[in-house]
């Protein structure tokens, strides 16, 4: 476990060195969910042109799972209780951190195993590939590399490892894949009823 842990902090160290100052700005923005409120909306419309009124109840799945895994990375977060990369005293000196315009630097909480933005971004990109990409590639690959683009702005700003995102991914994967496709059976393709007339 050590050799783990000591890997994924010299992976971290690794990644977030590769910065510029002008893309610190750039980065902040994209890891600010605010940021993306439009594209939330967007997709939410989407939604209910193209399933109507089951889009009511499609929109309430993503916003249970939503919940459910920010919930549940708070929970692990608070039990493994493993410190950001930007709280990490043994790392003080070779972390680049956001300075904001009052000369103060983000750190984000104190715990950061899992990052509830991975996870919280992957399973929005698999709402859109499961129910509005219709197999088309390249939506597909727009979900997940929006999703990998802001995953990795939380390394580029210091305040999770590679390990917290990996593993906010697996939170997504294990509670959002498997619930998305019982909505979609569940909603799109309901059960017809058994009982089926019988030919005169």
């Amino acid at each position: 476990m050590e050799s783990i842990i000591q890997f994924d902090q010299s992976l971290f160290l690794i990644l977030n060195r590769l910065h510029a100052d002008w893309l610190d700005p750039i980065m902040n923005i994209i890891s600010n969910r605010w940021t993306w409120i439009p594209l939330y909306l967007f997709i939410l419309i989407w939604t209910f042109m193209k399933y109507k009124k089951k889009g009511v109840l499609i929109t309430l799945s993503l916003i249970l799972l939503l919940t459910l895994t920010d919930q549940t990375c708070n929970l692990i977060k608070g039990s493994v209780q493993r410190d950001r990369p930007s709280h990490e005293v043994q790392l003080e000196q070779q972390v680049h951190l956001f300075q904001r315009s009052d000369g103060t630097f983000y750190r984000g909480g104190q715990f950061g195993f899992p990052s509830a933005h991975a996870a919280n971004s992957l399973l929005f990109a698999l709402y859109v590939i499961l129910f509005l990409a219709n197999r088309n590639r390249w939506i597909i690959a727009a979900a997940l590399l929006w999703s990998l683009l802001l995953s990795y702005s939380r390394i580029y700003l210091g305040v999770h490892y590679p390990g917290d995102l990996i593993a906010g991914w697996g939170v997504a994967l294990i509670i959002g894949y498997p619930l998305f496709r019982l909505t979609k059976k569940w909603v799109l393709h309901p059960k017809k009823d058994s009982i089926t007339p019988q030919k005169q």
